[in-house]
């Protein structure tokens, strides 16, 4: 789906305001690399730089008009000199075919004679294959033609990728200016609960703010708790969970362990990632030496790292979940 010209983020504007000072004085790089934790709004300023970019008559800080035939195409997708490549499936590859269909050079040609713009998301999903492509072309880049590439996890793709783009950060806002924000945009929660459940990212805090995820995350918890104490068979559990979004619930996890490190570490401790859970996880750091806490934390930051691969999801969270088990029973065999 094409980009919409929704207004920047209040977090972004000095992000904005420094690229269309690059803009005004012709540097702008052939490449951006817009990086970011999830939920700053990196699709969203890409949307508007290509809006700007694709604009016929943008206003003097390069926001684009909204009403010239190129925003009217933009805004509808249809725009000829617009194009995003994106995995055919959430959480699949981009592979080549995609990135060899872009890099034509009948393609790569603007037919307006101004800027030809193209947003690749999430850009640490390319294969290998298809960044060896997209590389060729970041080598001997086109010119007015513009890529986007978008990611949170800038660190997956190569350093051959990442050394011909021009990162740029979309930051997380100080604590303030989310809480006003996402609080102008919720009609009920809580709003600083939100934030910590989110690391301090307003678009995430805002997609967390509905009851039935909300109540969802404290049941996954409970089991959670459970598989630890015994009261629960992984397995089952596993395959419940394999029904449910992956990354999800695979962030609350890694969110658990790391507030029962800190919370291993000091009792009192602020900043919790689930602060209205700190008794149930003090409880459950209580149970567990530090060097089993990590390797729980470890086996999660694998998992995450496994997205993706030929491990099928039920499996993946199978080997988390007798990891949980067994950790708790080799803690009571030595008791």
């Amino acid at each position: 789906m094409s980009g919409n010209q929704r207004p920047l983020l209040p977090w972004q504007q000095a992000v904005w305001d420094r690229i269309q000072a690059t803009r005004q004085s012709e540097r702008l790089p052939h490449a951006l690399m817009l990086t970011g934790p999830k939920g700053v709004g990196k699709r969203r300023f890409a949307d508007h730089l290509a809006a700007s970019l694709l604009c016929t008559t943008p206003g003097l800080a390069g926001t684009p008009c909204g009403q010239c035939q190129s925003c009217g195409l933009f805004l509808a997708g249809t725009h000829p000199d617009y194009r995003e490549i994106t995995p055919e499936e959430p959480g699949k590859a981009i592979r080549i075919d995609s990135i060899r269909e872009f890099t034509a050079k009948e393609v790569l040609t603007s037919q307006s004679g101004g800027y030809k713009v193209v947003i690749i998301e999430p850009a640490d999903a390319l294969n290998i294959a298809a960044a060896n492509s997209l590389l060729k072309t970041l080598e001997e880049p086109t010119t007015r033609t513009i890529m986007l590439l978008i990611t949170s996890l800038p660190g997956r793709l190569p350093a051959t990728i990442r050394s011909r783009c021009q990162q740029l950060a979309i930051p997380i806002p100080d604590r303030a200016q989310a809480k006003n924000w996402l609080s102008s945009q919720l009609e009920k929660g809580d709003a600083e609960l939100l934030l910590d459940l989110a690391s301090g990212a307003p678009l995430k805090a805002l997609e967390l703010a509905d009851q039935e995820l909300l109540a969802l995350r404290i049941k996954l918890l409970g089991e959670f708790a459970a598989i630890s104490d015994g009261g629960q068979d992984p397995v089952v559990i596993a395959a419940q969970w394999s029904k449910l979004d992956l990354h999800q619930v695979l962030e609350w996890y890694c969110g658990w362990l790391v507030d029962a490190v800190r919370l291993k570490a000091d009792p009192g401790v602020s900043g919790l990632i689930n602060p209205d859970q700190r008794n149930l996880l003090q409880a459950f750091a209580g149970s567990l030496e530090f060097t089993k806490l990590y390797e729980l934390l470890d086996g999660a930051y694998d998992a995450i790292r496994n997205v993706g691969s030929q491990l099928n999801t039920q499996m993946l969270l199978e080997n988390l979940l007798l990891a949980l088990a067994g950790i708790r029973n080799s803690s009571r065999a030595r008791r």
